[in-house]
């Protein structure tokens, strides 16, 4: 089946590094006599009409060789990864991946794969989904699709299909793509493939995977344009709660449907963890092998529920609220502000992000200590309760503030200075 004429446009529609990368990988493929082939994603993409958003090469032969010809050529990075047999090349900003046809076998379920190298026939049935396992030739002026999985028809009536029945067994973290995929589409798997998810998810598989692997899963769904479907439909087929208990129903995540993530992926993952307890939480953490970022805005998070009822409380002062909320991420801030079953919780939270944490004293240190304060701790913790005196109203102008601090020396007997 002839497709439209994909590099060609590209190539027009771009005036910087990639149309000469596209340009120059195609010339050395044909002169070397290289078949090469786009596969994946953009060929889904295309066929949908939809942005193409990753270049992906698939090369019948060696694709480092390939790499470093088109980066002689225009003077562009090179990244090899000959164990793989994997290579980038990267010009002016832009970026295409080559990867040499292979195929692959799993030694146990949530293993990496072991990989040797093969024909584009190989390397198209070791994919995930048949959506995803089709190619067009480019290495000559014949862009013909190969379909040899039926992706295309697949496209067309909108579902996602596992190739095989062990696919979900073999490489549990496809279960996170079909989700992914599913809900970014508008798709619906594919009734057998629905049963291999259950059946796959029933012994579970997420056991067999590393905490790195999921994770990676987790983030790549954390920058989707709107997480939320993905993560409800992997809470609705049983997998997240295999992570830690309690994540079989996302309240939070569910408040922020419709709510795009591009501001801040992190309050999707805040959300995720809203429902857990501090125990079940650290869980996850230990689980995912977390880095400290994600880790604080879990912790936070679940610190912050537990504080809702505080937040809540109609006796509590501005200090107070700075005091319970200080060194608290704001990620974590803004999640409960959008999700919290607390809607005085929420307003108290926005209204610290809005306006109180800006809150400060106009004098400084320098200034404490021009009037008499003591050097040393004495500076910090007349600055604390300068500030917290303003927060709560009891001083507005700079007059009050000098006022408050020489009412304190006196008080304290800490007048050093006339």
């Amino acid at each position: 089946m002839r497709i439209p004429p994909l590099i060609d446009d590209m190539e027009r529609q771009d005036s910087g590094g990639l149309t000469a990368m596209l340009h120059t990988l195609r010339m050395c493929a044909a002169n070397h006599r290289i078949p090469l082939y786009l596969v994946g994603g953009p060929v889904r993409d295309v066929l949908m009409g939809l942005p193409v958003r990753d270049l992906d090469f698939v090369v019948e032969g060696d694709a480092p060789f390939l790499a470093r010809h088109v980066g002689s050529k225009l003077g562009g990075h090179v990244v090899v990864h000959h164990a793989f047999g994997t290579a980038s090349v990267t010009l002016d900003g832009d970026r295409i991946d080559l990867v040499t046809a292979r195929g692959e076998t799993y030694p146990h379920p949530g293993s990496l794969p072991k990989v040797n190298p093969g024909r584009i026939t190989d390397d198209l049935a070791r994919r995930d989904f048949s959506i995803n396992a089709m190619a067009v030739q480019v290495s000559d002026d014949r862009e013909r699709l190969l379909d040899p999985h039926g992706g295309l028809s697949d496209v067309t009536a909108g579902v996602v299909r596992a190739l095989h029945a062990g696919s979900f067994v073999d490489d549990p973290t496809r279960i996170f793509r079909a989700a992914r995929y599913e809900q970014r589409l508008g798709f619906s798997m594919e009734p057998e493939t629905s049963v291999w998810v259950g059946q796959a998810v029933a012994s579970c598989c997420v056991q067999s995977l590393t905490g790195d692997r999921v994770r990676h899963e987790i983030e790549r769904i954390l920058h989707e344009k709107y997480p939320g479907p993905p993560l409800m439909r992997l809470a609705g087929l049983g997998i997240l709660s295999q992570l830690t208990p309690g994540l079989d129903r996302l309240p939070a995540v569910e408040r922020l449907m419709g709510w795009p993530s591009q501001a801040d992926p992190m309050i999707y993952l805040a959300a995720l963890v809203y429902p857990l307890a501090g125990s079940r939480a650290e869980d996850l953490v230990q689980r995912l092998n977390m880095p400290n970022s994600w880790a604080r805005v879990v912790r936070d998070t679940v610190r912050l529920r537990e504080l809702e009822d505080e937040l809540s409380h109609p006796a509590l002062a501005n200090s107070g609220i700075i005091r319970m909320l200080r060194g608290i991420s704001e990620d974590a801030i803004r999640t409960l502000v959008l999700v919290s079953h607390s809607s005085v919780a929420a307003l108290v939270l926005q209204e610290y992000l809005d306006k109180l944490r800006h809150i400060g004293p106009e004098l400084n240190g320098l200034d404490l200590l021009a009037m008499g304060v003591s050097p040393g701790p004495c500076v910090g913790r007349m600055l604390r309760e300068l500030s917290d005196a303003k927060l709560d109203g009891s001083v507005e102008t700079i007059d009050d503030e000098k006022r408050f601090v020489r009412e304190a020396l006196v008080q304290g007997g800490d007048r050093q200075v006339g």
